[in-house]
């Protein structure tokens, strides 16, 4: 591909003569003008892979699949705009101001997301029966204006062959929607509000390299290195040859498979025995795009994911042996894991005092060493923002029926949460971070106990759930790398901000319509593939939660302070001495779901890395750094492909990660 600087055509001299397009040049309209509709149409597309169909999950993984083939189109059709009209060609700011749009819009259309909550809306009203009693037992406390109660309308929902578009149908979601969608956007509107306070601490003052935004930057690098590199070429052609035979073999079963992807050896061999039969859900993987993003991390990281990972196992073996397990849920992991990642915020507020009391200096209006004129706006700005979405969901939330205080300590578990798992992005980009079911609505009935709770604050709990089950898709991560990269490109902070706003709200609303136009069509409980399996896991945890109420778990109590200072540990550790091969985020990470798929490339990526730096050193990194990246984009590239012609074809997609 051609240099990405473009040049105008001036006079009778010829485009060759105009000065190059400054990569930092920022048009608002026009990031919008391209960005919204590519929000949308990426929106309905991970709509159609996640809930529709079964995969590929673009936003189970850190980086979205969907997202790199949106913006190698884009370059693709930005060098066209700009042999014939080099000043309309977009510049890389502006490139990467779409693609955070983008993954912001995918985000929230994940599988982690919004989805989680539209299947929530109407599900007590469909499902209510004598056997499970949902509506006698809470349906008094369900906040009914955010609710879908009508069973008509919630027919053609569920059973598909429907019209959305039919006043009877549309009509009812109109009133949750829009005060969903107020509610959604304070969320993101408190997380743009902290990424501002925290971006330039973490980028100027610690260094972090905020992995995952690397290949962006490398894709829409105005001198086009990567891809004139013929390395980069080799990784991807290797790939899309892997993915082309496997996608042949899927639709032509004949043709023999390469096969990498992962392979669940559950309940086979000696894992059928007693004790290794406790390792549970475990598979062996080969993909390739996670060895090429395991190359880009620390090798500490990348020993410390897969070793942990096996201690979770070995953990669950030894309780089986010993018959620990006959406690419930022993030994505990997704305590101690909440464990690691509150020492993880407790360790990045400890590191950043000095740049965080700076701050505070400013948001007083004192004198202060950071300068914040080319922040999206100022800290004082940004910190009273915070506060007044920090206290507007608050406010939702007791509107619908919950206790203040408990409405606020579930907040503040949250975005506590959230901060975490960005700092471990920023510093590390982790492949994965699920912290599947330990969020607030599970962490604060577990210490405390159901008992403590009224029933009405254990129904509104509940409505936490869809966007705590698990952090795949978090929103946060994706936009603090989007002003990373406008940081280092010397752009506009502010017009990036709204361009994340308009893409939030847009994204938000295009979820909705999405999610209800498939579901009208197709039923979610008929020919979609995950159309309401996160409600039923809320509603029955809410009905067992009233049906049988559980004291505060002493075990998990103390799961979490070991996790927590276990990772304290490793943290001292790691900066006393300095061979330390074990890292506190493998730790906190490693107990994930999506580990299960990733932990042998991952160690794949160990090797390989461990092998180039002892005998080729940092030069030899660098110089191999652009096969890795082909193995990335040749694996997504092929397999969005893939996917892409089953929906054209109308047969069910090829999955190329089954996340």
């Amino acid at each position: 591909m051609d240099s990405l600087q473009a040049r105008a055509d001036v006079g009778t001299t010829g485009a060759r003569d105009a000065p190059p397009v400054p990569a930092n040049r920022l048009r608002a309209g026009y990031a919008l003008g391209v960005g919204l509709p590519l929000t949308v149409a990426n929106v309905w597309w991970v709509i159609l892979a996640e809930k529709v169909g079964r995969g590929p999950y673009f936003t189970t993984i850190s980086l979205f699949a969907n997202a790199f083939f949106t913006l190698i189109v884009l370059l693709l059709l930005n060098a066209l705009v700009r042999r014939a009209a080099p000043r309309a060609a977009m510049s890389q700011a502006e490139l990467l101001t779409v693609y955070t749009m983008v993954t912001l819009g995918s985000a929230l259309a994940g599988h982690d997301s919004i989805p989680g909550l539209i299947q929530m809306l109407g599900h007590p009203y469909r499902f209510d029966n004598g056997a499970n009693g949902f509506l006698g037992r809470f349906g008094a406390y369900l906040p009914t204006p955010l609710m879908v109660s009508d069973k008509d309308a919630l027919t053609g929902y569920y059973a598909g062959n429907a019209n959305l578009y039919r006043p009877e149908n549309y009509g009812v979601w109109l009133k949750p929607v829009a005060l969903w969608t107020v509610f959604i956007g304070l969320l993101l509107w408190v997380m743009q509000c902290l990424n501002v306070l925290v971006r330039r601490g973490w980028q100027e003052r610690e260094r972090l390299p905020f992995p995952v935004m690397e290949m962006p930057l490398q894709m829409t690098d105005p001198d086009a290195r990567l891809w004139k590199s013929r390395l980069f070429w080799i990784g991807f052609g290797l790939c899309v040859a892997v993915e082309l035979v496997n996608g042949l073999h899927y639709f032509y079963p004949s043709i023999p498979s390469l096969n990498v992807q992962h392979t669940n050896v559950e309940g086979q061999g000696i894992f059928a025995t007693r004790p290794w039969n406790a390792v549970g859900f475990t598979c062996y993987s080969f993909y390739p795009f996670v060895i090429g993003l395991g190359y880009l991390l620390p090798l500490d990281l990348l020993f410390s994911c897969w070793a942990f990972y096996l201690y979770w196992k070995a953990q669950l073996i030894v309780s089986r042996q010993f018959a620990l397990d006959v406690t419930p849920d022993f030994p505990f992991v997704r305590e101690q894991s909440f464990g690691g990642y509150l020492a993880i915020l407790v360790f990045l507020l400890w590191n950043g005092r000095p740049y965080f009391a700076e701050v505070w200096k400013q948001i007083l209006g004192e004198p202060s060493e950071v300068d914040d004129k080319n922040e999206a706006f100022s800290y004082r700005t940004a910190a009273i923002g915070a506060l007044i979405g920090f206290a507007g969901l608050v406010g939702c939330t007791v509107w619908a029926g919950m206790s203040p205080g408990i409405a606020a300590t579930a907040f503040a578990i949250y975005f506590a949460l959230s901060l975490a798992v960005t700092r471990l992005r920023a510093e590390l980009g982790p492949p994965v971070h699920d912290l599947h079911f330990s969020g607030p609505d599970h962490i604060m009935t577990r210490v405390a106990g159901t008992p403590a709770f009224k029933a009405q604050d254990l129904t509104m709990l509940s409505f936490f759930y869809w966007f705590n089950r698990a952090y795949r898709s978090h929103p946060q991560p994706g936009m603090i790398e989007g002003q990373k990269a406008i940081a280092d490109l010397r752009s506009s902070q502010r017009t990036l901000f709204w361009c994340l706003v308009a893409a939030g709200i847009v994204g938000t609303l295009a979820t909705f319509w999405a999610f209800l136009h498939c579901a009208y069509a197709y039923g979610t409980q008929a020919k979609f593939g995950n159309g309401s399996i996160f409600a039923s896991e809320a509603y029955n945890r809410l009905n067992s939660w009233l049906q049988s109420p559980q004291p505060p778990n002493v075990f998990g109590q103390l799961a979490i302070v070991g996790g927590f200072a276990f990772s304290v540990l490793l943290m001292v550790l790691r900066i006393r001495v300095p061979w330390w091969p074990l890292h506190p985020i493998g730790f906190a990470i490693s107990s994930s779901w999506s580990m299960n798929l990733v932990w042998m490339p991952l160690l794949f990526a160990w090797i390989i890395k461990l092998f180039i730096l002892r005998y080729g050193g940092v030069r030899l990194y660098r110089d191999a750094l652009p096969f890795f990246l082909g193995l990335i984009l040749g694996q997504m590239v092929a397999g969005s492909l893939w996917h892409l012609l089953g929906l054209y074809l109308d047969v069910t997609p090829y999955s190329f990660w089954g996340g």
